[in-house]
């Protein structure tokens, strides 16, 4: 009998990825919901049993680990084939995956390891207390609607981006069952063979975790002008965000597309340059604090979504604000 909410908890290069916490916050909803324990499923490299530890007092009910040298490095081959074994083993109702690099790479194999409908990039879940059934909400039919998905098979299995949900808060006092799955030395053999690494450089300030976020739309004009809002970023200390079209444009890497095709951002402050709008990006906006938008159309949905809507032409309005930003911060005004 499946029981349980799961989740994939994701290792990161020194510690729990953030969003392992989202999904426990999210999971441990749902699970109190339908009465019924939090699992989590982690694969890290040695050594790393204070991590499930954190698991636990984060509202994980039952970790299930295996820690092996081979997850030093990121094998989906390998992975995918434990995670599966795990998952026949302990049959959760409920399973969620983070819809990362890694979590993308991995829900898909074990989708079909197991034979299971997969819902991907979910930003909602309710559920249908009649059956026990998991609501899957999800933007769909060209980004412009919110389709509302059931599985049909069990677990029922979603992804979900980070930084829809906000991180599970600790509680020094919980406890819980902490579980080592063994292996054999055919479990840890893979088909791939990493010959080098070309570590990315890290932003200075990530963009889903950013408390600042400015992100600009075409409504800049140019690749050039565009490129003022990292000056705007650095004043601010925050991250730069853009449109899709933006992006598609090649005025600045999908890395910092904000949307459902990108990240979703939960900042304090959301500032917004010649950005129209549209669902597909606005749903990747979730619960900021203050958002500021500047557009020369007063009825774009950003606009009209504002806490502060300024009606003007950016191209005026942001240099403005740099060069008094500078000012306050005693700097050169040029701008």
């Amino acid at each position: 009998m499946a029981e349980g909410v799961a989740i994939f908890a994701e290792w990161a290069e020194e510690g729990l990825h953030p969003v392992s916490l989202e999904l426990l916050s999210e999971a441990r909803l749902l699970a109190d919901e339908l009465e019924d324990k939090v699992q989590a499923y982690f694969l890290a490299p040695p050594d790393k049993e204070t991590q499930a530890e954190i698991l636990i007092r984060h509202g994980a009910d039952e970790v299930f680990y295996v820690f092996h040298q081979c997850f030093e490095d990121f094998l989906d081959d390998v992975a995918s084939h434990i995670l599966a074994k795990m998952i026949r083993e302990n049959s959760p109702e409920i399973l969620l995956f983070p819809a990362t690099a890694r979590g993308q790479a991995l829900a898909p194999r074990v989708a079909g390891y197991l034979r299971l409908g997969l819902t991907a990039h979910c930003i909602a879940f309710e559920i249908r207390k009649e059956d026990r059934t998991l609501v899957q909400i999800r933007p769909s039919f060209g980004e412009n609607v919110m389709a509302r998905i059931i599985s049909l098979t069990k677990p029922q299995m979603a992804t979900v981006r980070p930084g829809v949900f906000s991180k599970a808060k600790e509680d020094p006092t919980r406890t819980g069952r902490i579980k080592k799955i063994p292996l054999s030395d055919e479990e840890v053999k893979s088909a791939l063979h990493i010959f080098k690494k070309h570590p990315r450089k890290a932003p200075k300030v990530d963009l889903a975790q950013a408390r600042v976020v400015i992100a600009g739309g075409r409504g800049m004009g140019t690749k050039e002008f565009f490129a003022k809002l990292y000056e705007l970023a650095e004043l601010l200390e925050g991250a730069v965000g853009a449109t899709r079209p933006v992006c598609h444009l090649g005025w600045i890497s999908e890395e910092h597309m904000i949307g459902v095709s990108g990240h979703t951002i939960s900042p304090k402050l959301y500032l917004g340059f010649g950005i129209s709008g549209a669902i597909h990006h606005l749903v990747g906006i979730r619960n900021p604090g203050l958002i500021v938008a500047v557009n020369k159309d007063p009825e774009a949905p950003l606009m009209k979504k504002a806490d502060v809507a300024v009606v003007g032409d950016v191209r005026e309005i942001l240099p403005l604000l740099i060069r008094r930003l500078k000012e306050l911060k005693g700097e050169s005004h040029e701008a």
